[in-house]
């Protein structure tokens, strides 16, 4: 009866081991921040080709630590500096181009333990707030082009 007790122990440890092994490291996954539409407004621009991956009029919105980090020289961010960017259809209506229906809301947060993708982790959002299954690296692989700004394209405009 030991034998048996000891090899479940020590299947339950390798599945355990296994289980680390394979979850990515660093923090829990990225969440839409509540109110964060009452956040720092920091950017809107229109992506206006619609076979672009990131098409809409985005409006973007910095926590404190992100405001924080737009202002630093050289630009760096504190773990925890979140932007949210709400992405929207364009609508245009006589003459005047605005920003639509809710298409998704992007988040990155800065969490130095995300290595693979330059310190930030990623996270997408349908219309009614679920989260979305993306590829970090993918959005990385855009964000790379930033790295004077630490993989932030936002500036700081008063």
């Amino acid at each position: 009866m030991f034998a048996r007790v000891t090899r479940r122990l020590a299947l339950a440890g390798a599945l355990v081991a296994l289980a680390a092994a394979a979850a990515p490291t660093g923090k829990a996954n990225v969440v839409l921040p509540p109110g964060y539409r009452g956040w720092k407004h920091v950017r809107s621009i229109a992506v206006s080709d619609p076979d672009h991956a990131m098409y809409g009029f985005h409006d973007g919105y910095a926590n404190e630590a992100a405001l924080r980090g737009l202002s630093a020289r050289p630009v760096r961010f504190q773990e925890g500096a979140t932007f949210v960017v709400s992405i929207y259809d364009i609508a245009k209506e006589d003459g005047v181009t605005t920003a639509g229906a809710t298409r998704r809301t992007v988040v990155q947060v800065k969490d130095r333990s995300a290595t693979a993708t330059g310190g930030w982790r990623f996270a997408s959002f349908d219309a009614s707030g679920k989260p979305v299954q993306i590829d970090a690296a993918s959005c990385f692989s855009c964000h790379a082009t930033a790295k004077e700004t630490d993989f932030v394209f936002t500036a700081f405009r008063e």
